[in-house]
């Protein structure tokens, strides 16, 4: 399909509707580029660091009831210190049973199943084994026997020694799990974030070129048909119908400079048959006047002179009818002229009123943009309320790590967790500042979009101006051709006049020529 053939109306809804489409575009991608991280991050923040966290907790509890036994195989441990043991080994059991009720629910994967599901297996006979052991350290509190101390030690160094190192070594495997795959997890999502960012880019890049693109050929598509429309009916006002317009196009300007065509031909036409009709009635004249003067010759020739005069007034007669039948053709020829002017008028009106419409639809168009820069201004804000958790979070993994370095070796583990939080919390504050930054530019774009759509008003009005002044020309050429009409409506009747007065004259010239063949 020829872009020239199409509607003004729609040249600037398709225009204006790839814009749109553009920009939708880019805020897919920005979309799709957020939910993807965010996604990445739900997987660290919601499963990966639980799970680590939880991990270390029962680490944590594992080495305590480990170091707890030790202090229990001591000979010489007081009975106050015996209670306090005790109570921390129920404390390292509580904390160990409430880490397991954070982690189980959370979301495994298939290797992390297996190797939780044998950890279990491997804690649960551990745990039996300690309390054996325990059972074995308050029956030495109650003997105070070498046997007793030889049993309670042979059962801690030598049979719980190898569950406990196979649960340890099944946790460590677990934490290393996590640890890799919220690893995984932040490199993904900073792949995406790169993904994204360039997608944005090139979306922006091509927006902008489409944009640029439909504004010139719009502009252009409207423009140079309606100059050339203006200089024909310019040129035609100032009687100049040899002008020819090479206007192609089937849209409203198209029919407009088809009326036009048709209007210019319709007066040539008219004009020529016109000039022929005065040029047979100055014939016509001229004949009369050598026919007077032959009559006037002399009496001796009258009679001759009458009877070449009858058959002269008999050519000027049907000279007359002929001039009058002309008149009435070229008096058909200006009603038609005069109609193809009020169509064009038509014409010119409707373009007028498809110029205020399409006004109003580019206002709407400028409306969207700006109401989908407003929701870009949100995004905006929400990114500046990442950034703001980023540097909470950050400053919490500061405290985090102050509060594990306080706790000694017992905070190793916690120390970790926090570095990894401060690690996230500085990867989502540079993440932020990327989304920003295309923020801005997606802002930017929506700016030129704005400008062009402006633009476009401009040219749209321009057209509407151009319209008009058609018009005008088109009502001094309908002014013109009324005036030719009521000039052939003279001609018409004068030559109806002409031809009562042969129909007169040639039987008065009967008349004469009888009485003249009977003088001479």
């Amino acid at each position: 399909m020829n872009f020239n053939n199409i509607k003004i109306g729609n040249k600037l809804i398709i225009g204006f509707s790839g814009v749109l489409l553009v920009a939708i575009i880019i805020g897919y991608i920005g979309y799709k580029g957020m939910h993807v991280i965010q996604a990445y991050q739900d997987e660290i923040s919601e499963v990966r660091l639980p799970s680590i966290y939880a991990l270390h907790v029962i680490h944590e509890a594992q080495t305590d009831v480990n170091a707890a036994e030790n202090a229990l195989l001591a000979a010489n441990i007081s009975l106050e210190l015996q209670r306090n043991t005790y109570a921390r080994l129920s404390a390292a059991k509580a904390r160990a049973d409430e880490a397991r009720k954070i982690y189980e629910p959370l979301p495994q994967t298939a290797e992390e199943a297996i190797v939780w599901k044998d950890f279990v297996k491997a804690w649960d006979e551990w745990w039996k084994h300690h309390e054996n052991f325990v059972e074995l350290s308050k029956k030495y509190n109650a003997q105070k026997t070498d046997q007793a101390y030889d049993a309670m030690s042979d059962y801690a160094l030598i049979t719980i020694a190898e569950p406990f190192k196979k649960a340890d070594i099944l946790l460590n495997q677990l934490i290393s799990i996590n640890n890799e795959d919220a690893e995984n997890s932040d490199k993904l999502a900073e792949e995406s974030s790169n993904s994204a960012v360039s997608l944005l880019l090139l979306a922006i890049f091509l927006g902008v070129i489409l944009s640029i693109i439909l504004g010139v050929i719009i502009a252009r598509a409207i423009t140079r048909p309606l100059a050339k429309g203006v200089k024909l009916a310019e040129a035609v006002a100032l009687g100049d119908l040899t002008i020819v317009i090479d206007i192609d196009q089937k849209d409203e300007i198209g029919q407009l400079a088809t009326a036009l065509k048709n209007m210019v031909e319709k007066l040539k036409i008219i004009t020529s048959e016109i000039s022929n009709g005065v040029t047979v009635l100055g014939t016509s004249a001229a004949e009369i006047l050598t026919t007077v003067t032959e009559v006037s010759t002399g009496a001796t020739e009258t009679a001759t002179a009458v009877s070449e005069t009858t058959v002269t007034m008999e050519e000027i007669r049907q000279t007359a009818l002929m001039a009058t039948q002309k008149a009435q053709a070229v008096l058909e020829n200006t009603r038609r002229a005069a109609e193809a002017a009020e169509n064009g008028k038509e014409a010119v009106q409707q373009t007028i009123e498809g110029m205020n419409r399409i006004n109003g639809q580019m206002k709407v168009i400028s409306d969207s943009v700006i109401k989908l820069s407003e929701q870009n201004r949100s995004v905006g804000e929400i990114t500046a309320s990442v950034n703001d958790i980023a540097d909470q979070s950050n400053l919490l993994a500061v405290n985090a790590a102050i509060e594990a370095a306080k706790a000694g070796e017992h905070g190793r583990g916690f120390t970790i967790v926090a570095q990894e939080i401060r690690s996230l919390a500085e990867q989502s504050k540079k993440a932020t500042a990327q989304v920003k930054e295309i923020l801005n530019e997606i802002q930017k774009g929506m700016n030129k979009t704005v400008i062009a759509t402006e633009q476009g008003t401009i040219a749209v009005e321009n057209g509407s101006v151009l319209a008009r002044q058609s018009g005008e020309m088109i009502d001094i050429l309908a002014e013109t051709v009324n005036d030719a009409a009521q000039s052939v409506i003279q001609i018409s009747t004068s030559s109806q006049q002409q031809m009562a007065g042969m129909d007169q004259i040639v039987p008065a010239m009967e008349n004469i020529k009888q009485a003249s063949e009977q003088n001479v």
